[in-house]
């Protein structure tokens, strides 16, 4: 009871999966290969290598050059004043955004080890500094000695680890 039209459809349904496997396989083999040939994306930018101490402290210099200025308007600024800093509020505010451009390039310079760590805690310290000035608006003739007594405090601080900085890049001290 053999049915030669069921026999050929047998045999063609068995080359239809025989045809499907082996496609099958050829899109896993070509899946892998994708896979395995693409690995991580290739950057078209090469990856810099690390910058060294001179170029570091050239870019620290750099940097320095303009907050030195406004510390220098700011020291005047504050000599003139008589004790009575109430008044420099303006003054205070161009001193904390000259502070914070420099804060934001010198964590950007390129340094590593020691000197990037002593540069996070000199950008700490100089936070401190950023909020005395903007704190200044807020200060009353009563609060104004204390106001002072923390300034000057934390300005020193941030004045030393300049220091500390400025000699793990091999700079003379400021």
């Amino acid at each position: 009871m053999s049915n030669p039209e069921a026999a050929q459809c047998g045999v063609a349904v068995e080359s239809w999966r025989r045809e499907m496997k082996a496609r099958y396989l050829t899109v896993l083999v070509l899946a892998a290969l994708l896979v395995g040939c693409g690995g991580s994306a290739s950057s078209s930018t090469p990856t810099p290598s690390p910058r060294s101490t001179a170029e570091v402290a050239q870019s620290y210099l750099s940097a320095a050059s303009a907050v030195d200025t406004a510390y220098k308007q700011w020291a005047d600024d504050l000599a003139s004043a008589n004790g009575n800093v109430l008044h420099l509020t303006s003054q205070a505010s161009a001193y904390a955004a000259e502070l914070t451009t420099f804060d934001n390039t010198i964590t950007g310079i390129g340094a590593t080890g020691k000197a990037a760590a002593d540069i996070a805690t000199l950008v700490t310290d100089d936070n401190a500094v950023i909020a005395d000035l903007s704190d200044l608006s807020a200060q009353t003739v009563d609060t104004e000695v204390a106001w002072d007594t923390k300034a000057l405090a934390d300005g020193a601080a941030a004045v030393a680890q300049g220091d500390v900085v400025r000699a793990d890049l091999g700079l003379p001290a400021s």
